[in-house]
């Protein structure tokens, strides 16, 4: 035996310099904390979570949230080393569940187990959304009209298509009180309803970056919350004379509307296949839109001209060959007529014919 080496004062063992050994150091630490109850708040309708107070989404299943919950409930002193945890739980009741816990590892090169059980409550509450959502609260709506005209079916389902994509980025972010509250065809277009200031201008904003237009805004006051006046906003949204696609003729040509500022409108030329840009003229008559178009089989190509076969009558019919389009006989030609003039548009596509 070393000289320097000394004797634990409370069993006699040998330890380094006189002090307590390693079976003694570890009878008397508690090494291990293991909470005899847990308690989680979720939400019946999405699964969301409630901490400190604060709701949030969760992304994995009641199983997979009570081995996280019991797992980072389990407190081990730091100088346990090699730890090992098995955790079991089962459901006891639809808010009940029992979960065993098995802890080893090594402390002061002691071999230590502790063997726990935990009750673990499930508390069911109606989160702060749902229940928004359950009461039918909202604090606007976004009225999408057009000039002239009712928005086309392309135009309205792209509108709530755009309120939806809002609706999941903002939830996303963490912005669960910004919702889509419903989206509901009318007569005249389409009103979107929504929960949030923040979210009704994103989706206006969106909209008219998608499809043209402007919109104004008309607060209403409804009320008064811990000194703070509360609106309700109505976006009266107003789509351009013609749509997107939509195909006018002017000056004995025929464009196809991109986009359209305030009163200028950008078109492509459907002649020379450039883009240009002219004032609005809500009197250029509207031939149709490029979403809608015939579509005939190209019979040959030559002199100038298209032969496709019609598909109305199978008889041959001749449009103006345009060096924009690539186009080769067998393939099919997407065309608008205009009294006896066939206006070329280019070539299907897998995706136009999907």
């Amino acid at each position: 035996m070393s000289l320097t080496q000394g004797f634990c004062p409370k069993c006699g063992a040998p330890s380094d310099n006189g002090e307590l050994c390693g079976k003694c150091k570890a009878k008397d630490l508690v090494w291990v904390e293991i909470p005899a109850r847990l308690e989680c708040t979720i939400c019946p309708s999405c699964d969301s979570v409630k901490t400190s107070g604060m709701w949030s989404d969760s992304a994995i299943t009641r199983e997979d949230l009570s081995y996280t919950l019991v797992e980072t409930s389990i407190k081990i002193h730091p100088d346990v080393k090699n730890v090992q945890k098995s955790i079991s739980i089962r459901d006891t009741s639809s808010n009940r569940s029992l979960a065993t816990v098995l802890v080893i590892g090594e402390l002061y090169g002691i071999p230590v187990e502790h063997t726990a059980k935990i009750k673990f409550v499930w508390v069911h509450e109606q989160c702060d959304r749902c229940s928004r959502i359950m009461g039918s609260y909202y604090e606007g709506v976004i009225q999408v009209r057009a000039t002239g005209r009712k928005p086309t079916a392309f135009e309205i389902r792209r509108a709530g298509e755009i309120a939806y994509q809002i609706e999941d980025q903002m939830q996303n972010a963490g912005d669960r009180l910004s919702f889509v509250s419903d989206v509901e065809e009318t007569k005249d277009g389409v009103d979107i309803t929504y929960s949030s200031q923040a979210i009704g201008t994103a989706i206006a904003h969106d909209i008219v970056g998608a499809l043209g237009g402007s919109y104004t805004t008309h607060p209403k006051l409804i009320g008064e919350k811990n000194g703070i006046r509360l609106y309700r906003v109505t976006y009266s949204l107003r789509l351009p004379h013609f749509s997107r696609g939509d195909v006018i003729f002017r000056e004995k040509g025929y464009f196809q509307i991109l986009r359209q500022n305030k009163d200028t409108v950008f078109v492509k030329d459907l002649k020379t296949g450039l883009n240009r840009s002219f004032r609005e003229n809500d009197d250029d008559p509207l031939i149709g839109n490029i979403r809608s178009p015939e579509a005939g089989t190209i019979i040959y190509r030559d002199a100038g001209l298209i032969g496709i076969l019609d598909p109305q009558t199978n008889e041959v019919l001749e449009a103006p060959d345009r060096n924009w389009i690539e186009a080769y006989e067998g393939q099919n030609l997407l065309f608008l007529r205009h009294k006896d003039t066939i206006i070329p548009l280019g070539v299907e596509t897998p995706e136009d014919e999907s």
